[in-house]
């Protein structure tokens, strides 16, 4: 659906700086481009000119014998040689611009990439109509229902219309989320926790108008609606965007001795015992970069040289490894001190954990919150073999006949800010739950992200045994 930017010859949308803007005017026209590049002889970049600035420019009465270069961007986004088609349209996305300078190592301009160019809009176009037949559902539908639909389209929304398609609300997977936090029934209609009145975008919109909807809103869908309100497609960002990796990197925590599950890891790190015909890391590897997540470090202590000898720097498993070894036991959080600073948000998962959970809906949901730390949690229930008498002093109120209870227990999987890595201490031994503690005490905001998907903890033997047989049935 992408292809490279041959339609752009660099002689026509290359001005000099000085030339005025009613020369630029003129130039842009010929160009069809949207956009001119200001350079020297040499095709030194001096500047970027756009259709915006110079309608500025006539809205300010500027006077068009001025040189251009007095109203264009003197420092505009740049790549550099090899840029894939992919990588340059998540920059356009990252920055929201539509046209990117491609420099060589000299700083000279080499070519000239446009959006347009990028993405084949009617192939796109086709795609979200297609769509709909998986994302449309009716208002009533329980949410259970919906939960499976949601699971089935991968879309991480779904459109919710009234018979004659006309659009009724937006239902994402951080409303389900938050619907099981707040333990709302599986079959109440899932039209009580959609958006009602979602952002949308008007029949015959530009991709790029509905790109710069998306970025403007800091959303990820958007239904398409005609002027009666009628559904007639449903965008992604990655359908115009180009995203289709998470901007995640990953942290597996691998030390561990596995003690409660010898003498299987006498020889062994639990982090390597076969489930199937792989090792348990493997497949959490694996689930990585099925997310698209493809940087990943491994902090290691106990026979760190089983791990690395399988795994080496990654590239046999289609991922970038990196590792931290850990002296000696630093606790759930102490490791990640081991590795660089992240710059962006981050994945922590426990080297025993497997799982089916979508990361990129984490991430999602951890940015709608505006968290330090999101952490992943599992709904677990206890049976009470007895019955419940609740009083208010001496006086019986209500009497519960072996009441179920229902509690959220910690997943081992987090997403965290480069801000919460901080105030992790160097060189001694700290857990997770510490450095929670540690954020609530200052206000920050620690969210919980329901996991609904396959989870499992191989924490005792019984455990292990089940990962086996789910390997087996395929659950894996």
């Amino acid at each position: 659906m992408s292809k490279q930017n041959e339609a752009t010859p660099l002689d026509r949308v290359i001005i000099a700086p000085e030339a005025t803007i009613a020369e630029a005017i003129e130039r842009l026209d010929e160009a069809g481009t949207g956009a001119l590049l200001l350079c020297s002889p040499a095709r030194k970049l001096r500047g970027l000119l756009t259709d915006g600035d110079i309608r500025r420019a006539v809205l300010q009465s500027k006077p068009f014998e001025l040189p251009c270069s007095t109203i264009a961007t003197r420092t505009p986004i740049v790549t550099s040689v090899g840029i894939t088609p992919a990588e340059a349209l998540r920059m356009m996305n990252r920055y929201d611009i539509n046209h990117l300078p491609v420099l060589n190592s000299e700083g000279l301009v080499v070519d000239f990439l446009l959006r347009k160019n990028l993405v084949v809009e009617e192939e796109v176009a086709a795609d979200t109509r297609r769509r709909l037949e998986h994302v449309l559902v009716a208002s009533q539908t329980p949410i259970g229902e919906a939960i499976a639909r949601l699971d089935k389209a991968g879309t991480g929304a779904l459109v919710l219309c009234s018979q004659d398609r006309r659009l009724e609300g937006i239902l994402t997977d951080g409303d389900i989320r938050r619907a099981i936090l707040h333990h709302i029934s599986f079959d109440t209609p899932c039209l009580s926790i959609a958006s009602r009145n979602p952002i949308t975008a008007s029949h015959g919109m530009s991709q790029d108008e509905i790109l710069h909807l998306m970025n403007q809103h800091d959303i990820h869908h958007v239904p398409v609606i005609d002027a009666n309100g009628i559904v007639t497609a449903f965008y992604l960002r990655k359908d115009i965007s180009g995203e289709d990796e998470v901007t995640l990197p990953a942290v597996v925590m691998a030390g561990g001795y596995g003690k409660r599950l010898l003498p299987l890891t006498e020889q062994v790190p639990k982090p390597m015992l076969p489930v199937g015909d792989k090792p348990l890391l493997e497949l959490t590897i694996e689930q990585l970069r099925r997310s698209g997540i493809r940087e990943v470090n491994l902090t290691t202590h106990y026979l760190p040289e089983n791990i690395i000898d399988h795994f080496g720097d990654g590239e046999a498993f289609g991922v970038k490894l990196n590792y931290s070894r850990e002296d000696h036991p630093l606790g759930t959080a102490g490791g990640l001190r081991l590795m660089k600073r992240p710059e962006r948000p981050f994945l922590v998962i426990n080297g025993d954990i497997l799982t089916g959970v979508p990361f990129q809906n984490m991430l999602a949901f951890h940015r709608e919150h505006d968290a330090q730390i999101t952490v992943g949690v599992r709904k677990y229930e206890v049976q009470v073999p007895f019955g419940v008498v609740e009083s208010d002093d001496v006086r019986v109120t209500e009497l519960k006949e072996k009441p179920s209870l229902t509690f959220f227990i910690n997943a081992g999987i987090y997403i965290l800010e480069p801000t919460a890595y901080d105030r992790i201490p160097e060189g001694r031994r700290f857990d997770m739950t510490e450095l929670i503690h540690t954020l609530l005490q200052e206000g920050q905001t620690v969210v919980s992200f329901p996991i609904v998907e396959y989870w499992l903890d191989i924490g005792q033997p019984a455990d292990y045994q089940k990962a086996q047989d789910d390997y087996k049935t395929g659950k894996i």
